[in-house]
């Protein structure tokens, strides 16, 4: 198992890759699961269905608005505090920040793309990192995107706090190396799963297409044309915060099905 015995926190546990993300985890051998989002509902749905699928596992619900230093802090501490260590941090709380061009001209949307994709993200890893270097060893994931170099439409204020994400990935990596710790970072592509099928689904009723053509139209790019899942794209996150990447540091790992080859 990946990550037998370890202590996981993930951020941002929501329909798609979060709540995977953390199943994931349980799955393959956690010892506990500690997860963070603004939503609490979404949070006790997950902790249900992790303990559904295991009772080797312990869960931690600790809402979580990843913006606030504070909370962040406080995720961090209550984890430490009820599981005595931590082993690996999943970044994956998000925000879109709209839909628009770059010529729009308005601010907003790349301001909240920052605010959560870039800074929260900072505030999350920094309220680990304590911890992380006492124990010597540690493990931060960050969930990038395939926007960042291949354009979509609307997606520039996602795709500029993403890119900023990752060069700072790159940095953090090379700070923290020294004290035993891994940086590093996901770019997934198209992920089949809840929130993608609502896309498809409210595309096609808005174009008056079928969702077959839709879905086909996205996975074009694909080789194979197979999309692939969200469930696919966590364990592949949960690989870089396992022990089997221990040689990996300050990279991107593509998770998108070859859609972008190096």
């Amino acid at each position: 198992m990946l990550l037998k015995d370890k202590v996981v926190m993930v951020s941002g546990v929501g329909p798609g890759l979060g709540i995977k993300l953390a199943l994931e985890a349980a799955r393959e051998g956690a010892r506990a699961v500690a997860i963070g989002a603004r939503d609490k509902g979404r949070l006790l749905e997950a902790q249900q269905r992790i303990l559904a699928l295991t009772n080797t596992c312990e869960v931690l619900c600790v809402p979580t608005d990843i913006t606030d230093i504070d909370a962040c802090n406080h995720f961090a501490a209550n984890t430490l505090e009820q599981f005595g260590r931590i082993d690996a941090l999943i970044n994956s709380a998000f925000s879109h920040g709209g839909f628009q061009a770059v010529e729009e001209g308005d601010n907003a949307p790349l301001r909240e793309a920052l605010e959560v994709n870039l800074l929260g993200s900072l505030n999350m890893s920094r309220a680990v990192l304590g911890q992380m270097r006492t124990q010597g060893a540690g493990a931060i994931v960050m969930i990038n995107t395939l926007g960042v170099r291949k354009p979509y439409e609307g997606g520039a204020a996602y795709a500029a706090s993403k890119s900023a994400l990752a060069a700072t990935v790159r940095y953090l990596a090379t700070e923290q190396a020294v004290h035993g710790l891994r940086v590093n970072a996901l770019a997934c592509g198209w992920m089949w799963g809840e929130p993608v099928q609502a896309l498809v689904r409210q595309t096609a009723a808005a174009r008056g297409v079928s969702e077959e053509q839709v879905r086909a139209e996205l996975s074009a790019g694909i080789p194979g044309g197979r999309m692939r899942t969200d469930e696919e794209c966590a364990r592949a996150a949960l690989f870089l915060a396992s022990d089997y990447a221990s040689a990996i540091n300050g990279a991107q790992l593509d998770a998108n099905g070859g859609e972008m080859m190096h």
